[in-house]
């Protein structure tokens, strides 16, 4: 675990469109969301890094702190995903992220229309609007739980 990394736990799945593999991942405390490729599986966690070091520095988070963030996800402990609430958000993420890759070739830009996106029953309801938010305090600690 990274200390001072504040995100938190990750929730994520894989799925197929035109025949490629990815990988949809939501942050628990922000759903703020990451898309990327699942292959080649031996460099999962730098790609995950490198998606997540991206989204922030979309949604205008300090390099210090993408990084810090970054590092986190890259020696996260993983674990079987069991939460209904975050199973059934990435059931929606991955309904809207495919009608974004219907348009958009980059993951960059995919996932930049997906933290866009809001989620109900949510305070902030937009996960760019929660980074936001988060990156003015708070701590936390985290791990990547996985479904299929």
């Amino acid at each position: 675990m990274v200390q001072d990394a504040i995100l938190g736990s990750w929730a994520a799945r894989t799925f197929k469109v035109d025949g490629h593999a990815l990988v949809l991942a939501l942050n628990e405390r922000t759903y703020l969301t990451v898309v990327f490729p699942v292959e080649p599986r031996d460099t999962f966690r730098s790609r995950f890094a490198d998606a997540l070091r991206m989204a922030l520095q979309d949604l205008g988070v300090p390099l210090g702190s993408g990084v810090l963030e970054s590092s986190a996800v890259e020696v996260a402990p993983l674990a079987r995903l069991t939460d209904r609430t975050l199973l059934t958000a990435l059931s929606d993420l991955q309904f809207f992220c495919e009608i974004e890759l219907a348009y958009h070739a980059d993951f960059r830009t995919v996932q930049r229309n997906l933290n866009q996106l809001p989620h109900p029953d949510r305070s902030p309801c937009v996960p760019a609007d929660a980074v936001a938010e988060l990156f003015d305090g708070a701590r936390g600690s985290g791990a990547v739980l996985l479904t299929q």
